[in-house]
């Protein structure tokens, strides 16, 4: 079971429709915001997610997922792992292990490969849609940390090692939203 942590707290910002890009960058440059929810359009959630990992507005058209896309090709910077860490509560080694990312190697990198950046978004995204179910952060932090049945008496977190697991914990969330007992 993951390690939790005592991270400085974070305050959600609730998007909305009617929240302009200009109140939306001036949440993510405040240390510990993290914005949740906003426009149902995949390429739009993606740039909030990344968003929240790089403490910048990323303006990514309703319609094509390419500035996700080319963001990931140049790579995330190191703190977008570390604002991964701050919000999900884990350890770095914890955190590490699922990204298949060496603490060595993070001690000494400044920004991640392309494959590097897609296993912090993967997690991140599993983090993002967790808190947008539960729409609490200590919840969110316990519920992702903590064995499910349903995944085989592993964490949401641990799942998140590999594609597929991810799309499970996600499956996972939509039955929970709705309802589905699992």
């Amino acid at each position: 079971m993951p390690t939790l942590v005592s991270p400085p707290d974070f305050t959600l910002f609730n998007w909305t429709e009617k929240t302009t890009p200009v109140e939306l960058r001036a949440v993510l440059r405040k240390r510990n915001r993290w914005v949740v929810s906003g426009p149902r359009s995949l390429p739009v959630w993606y740039a909030v997610v990344l968003g929240n990992l790089s403490q910048r507005f990323v303006d990514a058209p309703a319609d094509t997922i390419e500035v996700v896309r080319s963001t990931l090709a140049a790579g995330l910077d190191k703190v977008a792992f570390d604002r991964l860490k701050q919000i999900t509560a884990v350890s770095a080694e914890d955190l590490s292990r699922v990204v298949q990312i060496p603490l060595r190697t993070l001690a000494r990198r400044q920004k991640f490969k392309p494959d590097e950046s897609e296993r912090i978004l993967r997690v991140a995204c599993a983090f993002q849609r967790t808190l947008e179910v539960l729409d609490d952060l200590s919840q969110a932090r316990r519920w992702f940390s903590t064995p499910k049945r349903a995944l085989g008496e592993k964490t949401p977190l641990e799942f998140c090692d590999t594609g597929p697991g991810a799309d499970e914990v996600m499956h996972l969330l939509g039955r929970m939203e709705h309802g589905v007992f699992s």
